[in-house]
Order: structure tokens, then C-alpha cells, then sequence
């Protein structure tokens, strides 16, 4: 019998908004990459859909209510220190309300116009997620 494998699922939330993507920095004393730049991301609970995670996310890092466009990419990560094994999956979403309100997980905010997204310093696997949906997104 193989042996057991876990995964951590996470879901990001990529939030547009007028024709801008909502990038988010990691605070300093955050242990998976600290002070990098991202779109807003976390795991998904027990039980809990991954477009429910999404919105739940979105609101307890940035302050906003999106709503869920669907799945842009899917990708394999290694998190943090202890190298976790993770499932990640991407959602293009939309403002539906709310002003942006950082978490203390989070200590900027930049709203990027998409045709200059592929100019924000991110990591592999979000560079292909963003390639995808600014593709998808037409500019």
C-alpha cells in the first residue's frame, strides 16, 4: 500500500476591478514568503467549497465582498519553511463592495492596471496564473 500523501489546498483570489488587479504585499513577519507581492490567497477549511474560501478570504485579507468569476489556473507549491505540499487553485473575482482593508497578514495595496501586471516582482507559479488571466481578460 503507498504511502499516505496530504496536500494543503489553497485558493487565491485575483480581484479585478475597472481594469485593475488588486496586488496585495505579504507583511514582513509572515512565514511563507515574507514581503512578497500577491494577489491574496489562504487555505480552504474542512468541508468548505473552494469558491466559499475565496469569498471568505477575500474578505478577511483585503475588506472587500467579490464576487467569484471562476477558476483561472490550478499549480503545485512547496509553503513555507517547513516545505508543506500544496494544491493551489486561482479565481478571477470582482468587487462587488467594501474599500479595501488590509489584514495585519498584509501591509500594502496596489491596484495594477492590467497591461502592466506582468511588471510586479511575483513568484513562478502566480507569473503563469497572471500570464493566464490577463491573456483571458483580453489585454
Amino acid at each position: 500500500m503507498p504511502p499516505s500523501v496530504r496536500f494543503i489546498v489553497a485558493v487565491a483570489f485575483l480581484v479585478e476591478r475597472d481594469g485593475r488587479l488588486l496586488m496585495i504585499r505579504r507583511s514582513a513577519d509572515r512565514e511563507h514568503a515574507p514581503g512578497e507581492w500577491e494577489c491574496g490567497s489562504g487555505r480552504v477549511e474542512p468541508g468548505e467549497e473552494p469558491e466559499d474560501a475565496v469569498r471568505r478570504e477575500a474578505r478577511e485579507e483585503t475588506g472587500l465582498d467579490v464576487e467569484v468569476i471562476g477558476p483561472v489556473d490550478t499549480f503545485h507549491y512547496y509553503r513555507g519553511p517547513a516545505r508543506e505540499e500544496a494544491i493551489g487553485i486561482a479565481f478571477h473575482c470582482r468587487v462587488r463592495g467594501g474599500e479595501v482593508r488590509l489584514s495585519n497578514e498584509h501591509d500594502a495595496a496596489e491596484w495594477v492596471p492590467l497591461d502592466r501586471v506582468g511588471e510586479v516582482a511575483v513568484s513562478q507559479p502566480l507569473r503563469r496564473c497572471l500570464t493566464r488571466f490577463v491573456t483571458r481578460a483580453g489585454t
